[in-house]
């Protein structure tokens, strides 16, 4: 099997470069490439269950965004295995522009930041952030006004660093928050439980699940947090630019799975209860 990368120009225009079989390189878009047949196609995650993340026992790619993925494809006509590559979340579009992936296979903001150096998909669902505190909220956190003077923690990369940030810059003088980043959840939520964060802005998706998985962490949701915005907090599937007819077409497939139900059965059989709340707007 060919295994499909891309080229990041110098006017961010990147195309999928295919092997032939005579083992020259030969452009060509995405769609096209995929529908060759036999490909296998390389995604980008954070490993972060159950969005995306990769199975300990045969390295395949297991989660939301692999399972939409191959349900899109299917219907799309499309033949393709996903072969996934593990990376902290801040390396993911790097890794599209240096040719290390085809596609970004897991949860992404996309914000108008972004678009300027990639595309994205439709949105595929909803993930604000929610705010994670010590197990009984000893210091009664509720909103990321309360963290002025206090530690607080989220992954490289991400959104919510920025509004922690945000969220410092309006403390009082001397009470800013500390705020600390780390490659991946799994180490802001080890310092969270182990008590060395007052609290942590992370996806409530991949929140609720690590709870759902280890009910022993120490640490819990804020039941009652606003996020900061909900309508842009839609995550989608990242692709180089110059994609527009792949772009098209998962779209179509997605907005005829979110119709007849078959995108909530893949968050449901992930644990992302209610569907509504993560599909809905």
């Amino acid at each position: 099997m060919n295994r499909l990368s891309k080229t990041l120009g110098a006017s961010i225009l990147s195309v999928i470069v295919p092997l032939t079989s005579s083992g020259v390189l030969q452009a060509a878009d995405l769609l096209s490439s995929l529908r060759g047949g036999g490909h296998e196609i390389t995604i980008g995650t954070a490993n972060d269950a159950p969005l995306s993340s990769i199975d300990s026992r045969d390295g395949a790619a297991i989660g939301i965004f692999p399972d939409i993925l191959r349900a899109v494809f299917a219907r799309m006509g499309v033949r393709a295995d996903i072969h996934p590559v593990a990376m902290p979340f801040s390396s993911l579009i790097p890794a599209l522009a240096s040719e290390r992936i085809a596609m970004i296979g897991d949860s992404m903001y996309a914000t108008p930041q972004r678009k300027q150096v990639i595309d994205f998909t439709d949105i595929v669902f909803y993930n604000p952030e929610a705010l994670d505190v010590a197990k009984g909220n000893p210091a009664k956190l509720r909103n990321l006004a309360d963290l002025c003077g206090r530690t607080a923690g989220s992954y490289e990369g991400t959104t919510y660093v920025g509004l922690l940030r945000a969220a410092s810059a309006n403390c009082p003088s001397g009470k800013s928050i500390e705020i600390r980043q780390y490659p991946t959840l799994d180490n802001v939520l080890a310092d969270l439980s182990a008590g060395r964060l007052d609290a942590a802005v992370a996806a409530s998706s991949l929140s609720a699940y690590a709870l759902r998985q280890n009910p022993a962490l120490n640490f819990e949701i804020v039941a009652d947090y606003q996020p900061a915005d909900r309508a842009h907090a839609g995550s989608a599937v990242g692709v180089a630019k110059g994609n527009d007819a792949f772009l098209q077409q998962f779209n179509a497939a997605y907005a005829a799975m979110l119709a007849d139900g078959s995108a909530a059965a893949i968050f449901s059989k992930w644990g992302l209860t209610p569907t509504d709340f993560f599909l809905s707007r």
